[in-house]
């Protein structure tokens, strides 16, 4: 720190969302100051920022206990290069979400002196929150981007930024979510009309082969039930996932696109959506769903007993009432799942009831430009003088 040259920054998250908050991040921070160096941990989305990318985040990506011990050796030779890269001369670390991997490496960062401003905040509101200390001892700027967690984590004793959520950026105002919404109603309404049906099936590997399956049968269920009428099933590639990993597992007739998401979903009348960013996205944008979730058996067990959220849907916790309806482990099964979504179609008043709040939610989700607001943070915190290393 204080040393000559452009200042550095390095950006680390693990999974397709983060990689593309990453992004958006790196762009933001260059609009304000070109001459930053901005290194990272990431996917395709912080490579054609561009930035350095230091290791691929498609290399950490992985969750479940069982998972996760299989892929020791490769987290191990990961987390070994990243800490060696913290060594040189980085002088803001800012991780995005991942909390398990970026906990480590912002303790490493820590110690060495260098601040951290970690960006999309661990969810301790749903468990661990006796895990607050730890973090609080590593992180110099926490930015929320739920509406209750500034609160939540502001009474832990963080030093919170309020960003607002960043995917307002895509479904704010420019969204035309009310045109969308009336488009889709229309088609809803109709009995006889072609439906068009999403399958968001997540980005990891684990999700992709614990859901496929699943989802596969389910379209086929669907078409059964709805003979006669013009079914059309959207699978849904995230930024990164390899497509012959998804068309291998999923043999039904289907339109296979990596199509964003806010340019995929106002195409699409009912969807099923693996829980995470996407199911907060499907909701942001208006469209029925049902979110679906399996894991390995060992870490559902654990997660059983170690989650305190009634929910595990972003916007049914935003909410704090389950507006979409969550099918977990053995629950998301063929069958029930195709009953619950078509009930989207015989249920008027439940559409309604579901718009009603998520134009709540939209409204809680604040305005865009989160990224903004981060860069600004950030640039303000590489202004400041360096801490000694070890020091607070």
């Amino acid at each position: 720190m204080g040393r000559a040259g452009p200042r550095h920054v390095f950006i680390s998250c693990g999974e397709a969302s983060g990689d593309r908050y990453g992004a958006r991040l790196a762009a933001a921070l260059r609009r304000r100051d070109p001459s930053l160096r901005i290194s990272a941990l990431g996917g395709a989305a912080l490579a054609a920022a561009p930035v350095e990318l230091v290791e691929r985040s498609e290399a950490v990506a992985v969750m479940g206990v069982g998972e996760v011990v299989r892929a020791l050796p490769a987290l191990a030779r990961a987390r070994r290069r990243l800490e060696r890269h913290l060594a040189d001369g980085v002088d803001l670390f800012l991780p995005i979400d991942f909390p398990g991997f970026n906990g480590h490496l912002a303790g490493v960062a820590h110690r060495r002196g260098v601040p951290v401003f970690w960006l999309v905040a661990p969810q301790l509101w749903a468990w661990g929150r006796w895990r607050a200390d730890s973090y609080r001892r590593r992180i110099d700027r926490l930015g929320t981007i739920l509406p209750f967690e500034t609160s939540f984590f502001g009474d832990l004793g963080f030093a919170v930024e309020p960003l607002g959520h960043p995917l307002m950026d895509d479904y704010g105002a420019a969204f035309q979510f009310e045109a969308s919404l009336r488009r889709r109603e229309e088609r809803l309404g109709r009995r006889d009309g072609p439906l068009v049906i999403g399958l968001l099936p997540g980005s990891r590997r684990q999700e992709l082969e614990a859901l496929l399956p699943v989802l596969k049968v389910t379209s086929q269920a669907i078409t059964g039930h709805l003979a006669g009428r013009d079914v059309r099933f959207v699978v849904s590639l995230a930024p990164g996932v390899v497509p012959a990993e998804v068309t291998a597992r999923f043999t039904a007739p289907a339109e296979f696109t990596a199509e964003p998401l806010p340019e995929l979903l106002p195409r699409l009348d009912l969807a099923l959506v693996c829980s995470g960013t996407a199911s907060l996205e499907a909701a942001l944008a208006g469209v029925p769903h049902e979110i679906v979730y399996r894991t390995g058996a060992l870490t559902a067990f654990i997660g059983r007993r170690l989650v305190r959220s009634p929910y595990i849907g972003l916007a049914n916790l935003v909410l704090g009432r389950a507006v979409v309806r969550e099918h977990l482990q053995q629950e998301a099964s063929p069958l029930p799942l195709a009953r619950e979504l078509l009930s989207w179609l015989v249920r008027p008043a439940d559409r309604q009831d579901y718009y009603g709040e998520v134009r709540r939610l939209r409204r809680l989700c604040g305005e865009p430009g989160a990224w903004e607001r981060a860069a600004d943070v950030a640039l303000a915190m590489l202004a400041l003088p360096g801490r000694t290393p070890g020091k607070r």
